[in-house]
């Protein structure tokens, strides 16, 4: 936990300007006054893939209306409203639990959102939160959950099967407030998934860096390493939000000449995630137009030929459509094929079809009526829905070629 792994290297200065959303989100939507606008907003939602607060702090209201229409433009506002007013809960609170568990003398490190926006943005109340992720020792783990209940929080079960997950690496606690739910999720490890990758918490405890946080010093993951698990975040979770993609592009604004991208492409290569970062990378190239440091040899990312072919057939050589609301299927094409090298892909593809039991159990217990021990019965159902899948792509390509 050592300032000088990393070096503590604070961007709070930079004046920098970020990009804009708005012509991004309007190409998604296919016009950005096809958005289906909920009727409330909860600390859950995702408006506008988490960007409503950005594409309203660039829109006048003459635009809005002009774009979307009266009805619309004043949902949205409303909506933006509720979601500024989540964003100074979660401000407050944040400070009661990061002031807690330092009183305390637990070590907390700051994850991903919580840590960008104080760190990197150049105003962090527009960064959407839809919960905030800590990260203690294992040691620390009940003395957490303690405080956090003294504070008026309580333990939420997410999945039916994780009371059975021996791979559990994060807990949920939940306060039920005015615009809904705030959730504060408590990880030992960052998040893994069913593709096989696995961060060690050892070694990101120490490459930490110093930050501050809601007026508290506490840790963030080094520079290298929260790059890298910001792009895997994105691809972990299906490309789903602009929002996460606008984060790695802001990072790359803001500290792209700061990082160290020896030590980045050495992480990357040991961690399986090369492709991802170089693909993460040209994403943001290509939809926000961020420049990359010479220096940062990009190209040294690039996964073998073979790979690139396999995505050019299967997802296309237009990268940014995948960003498309409808393009999901390309989406979750290319989180499979985005690996470093052939066996990489095979294990992928073998965990796809013969995925861990707790993902199994996240996939099909929560709808099931079955005893949770039951739970591999659903192994040959999950095996014909892959592969129904599998000929479906296969015969769409090939009605595509014709």
């Amino acid at each position: 936990m050592s300032d000088t792994a990393t070096g503590f290297r604070p961007v709070s200065d930079d004046t920098r300007p970020l990009p804009a959303v708005g012509g991004v989100l309007n190409s998604i939507y296919h016009g950005i006054e096809h958005v289906q606008v909920p009727s409330t907003f909860t600390s859950g939602a995702a408006v506008l893939q988490g960007c409503l607060p950005l594409f309203m702090a660039e829109t006048s209201s003459e635009e809005l209306i002009r774009r979307v229409g009266e009805k619309k433009a004043a949902q949205l506002q409303q909506l933006y409203r509720q979601s500024t007013l989540l964003n100074l809960y979660y401000s407050f609170e944040l400070t009661q639990v990061l002031e807690a568990l330092t009183t305390a003398a637990i070590p907390v490190m700051v994850l991903k959102g919580a840590d960008i926006a104080e760190t990197q943005y150049t105003r962090p109340e527009l960064r959407h939160y839809g919960d905030i992720d800590l990260m203690v020792h294992p040691e620390d783990l009940k003395a957490t959950f303690a405080l956090l209940e003294q504070l008026g929080y309580h333990y939420y079960q997410e999945y039916r099967f994780e009371p059975l997950s021996r791979q559990r690496a994060a807990f949920v606690y939940v306060k039920e407030h005015d615009v809904g739910y705030l959730l504060f999720e408590v990880h030992i490890s960052p998040h893994s998934n069913e593709m096989g990758i696995a961060f060690d918490p050892v070694q990101i405890w120490q490459r930490a860096r110093s930050i501050t946080v809601a007026s508290v010093d506490v840790y963030g993951m080094g520079l290298e390493d929260m790059f890298i698990y910001l792009c895997w975040h994105y691809r972990s979770h299906t490309f789903e939000r602009l929002l996460w993609l606008y984060d790695i592009a802001v990072m790359l604004i803001r500290c792209g000449d700061q990082l160290n991208w020896t030590q980045v492409r050495r992480l990357a290569h040991e961690l399986g995630l090369l492709s991802t970062v170089y693909y993460c990378v040209l994403l943001c190239q290509q939809v926000f137009q961020v420049a990359i440091p010479g220096y940062a040899e990009i190209e040294t990312f690039k996964p073998s030929v073979f790979i690139c072919r396999l995505i050019s057939h299967f997802v296309g050589d237009n990268l940014p459509a995948i960003l498309d609301r409808t393009a999901y299927r390309k989406r979750k094409l290319l989180q499979r094929l985005m690996v470093d090298n052939m066996l990489m892909l095979s294990l992928v593809l073998f965990r796809a079809a013969f995925p861990h039991p707790a993902h199994l159990g996240r996939l099909y217990m929560d709808r099931s009526c079955l005893p949770l021990r039951l739970y591999w019965l659903y192994y040959p159902v999950h095996l014909l829905f892959i592969l129904k899948t599998g000929f479906q792509t296969v015969f769409s390509q090939g009605r595509n070629k014709a």
